[in-house]
């Protein structure tokens, strides 16, 4: 087999296992950033009342969850200023809040959309993270064959030259912003 065989097959494997990356990522990205974020069901679920500090959180939560017959199984919590984020959030997850000595727990019940987003932040799974490593990768690669692909067709090298040095000028420009 030669050599540009080979990367086409590469190109084309890669092309089909990574479509509905190529879809979802850059649709749920631009629609995030037109502020299109889908709606998101919250009902608090529980409050409670603690006389001590809580210092281990994960094990507090897991034992309230479980005393409380909540069925989830969070993988780590996200603390942020004034809410702790039980992870993953890219399906129904829970939230909770803890003020003068009262836990009042939420539970979150996100759109498809919003998954869609929550995934593409890196808040689904942890291994949804290595996943999208992968598929960064996959997509270096997928745009290297592409190139190389196209390089070695000589009437598609002024297309891919011009459109490249538009793009490159393109970002440039948005930087200068």
């Amino acid at each position: 087999m030669n050599i540009r065989k080979a990367i086409l097959n590469l190109h084309l494997i890669l092309s089909g296992l990574f479509i509905p990356f190529l879809i979802i990522i850059p649709l749920s990205g631009s629609l995030y950033l037109l502020n299109i974020k889908g709606p998101v069901e919250k009902q608090e679920v529980l409050r409670v009342h603690t006389l001590n500090p809580i210092e281990d959180k994960e094990v507090f939560f897991r034992s309230l969850f479980k005393d409380n017959q909540i069925d989830f199984d969070f993988e780590y919590i996200k603390e942020n200023p004034n809410e702790l984020i039980f992870r993953p959030a890219n399906r129904i997850h829970y939230t909770a809040k803890i003020v003068d000595g009262e836990v009042i727990v939420t539970k979150i019940t996100p759109s498809l959309l919003n998954r869609m987003m929550e995934l593409h932040k890196g808040h689904g799974p942890k291994i949804s993270k290595y996943i999208g490593s992968a598929f960064g990768l996959a997509l270096m690669l997928l745009l290297l064959t592409g190139i190389y692909l196209s390089w070695t067709v000589k009437s598609y090298r002024k297309t891919l030259v011009t459109s490249f040095a538009v793009g490159f000028v393109a970002l440039a420009l948005l930087f200068m912003l």
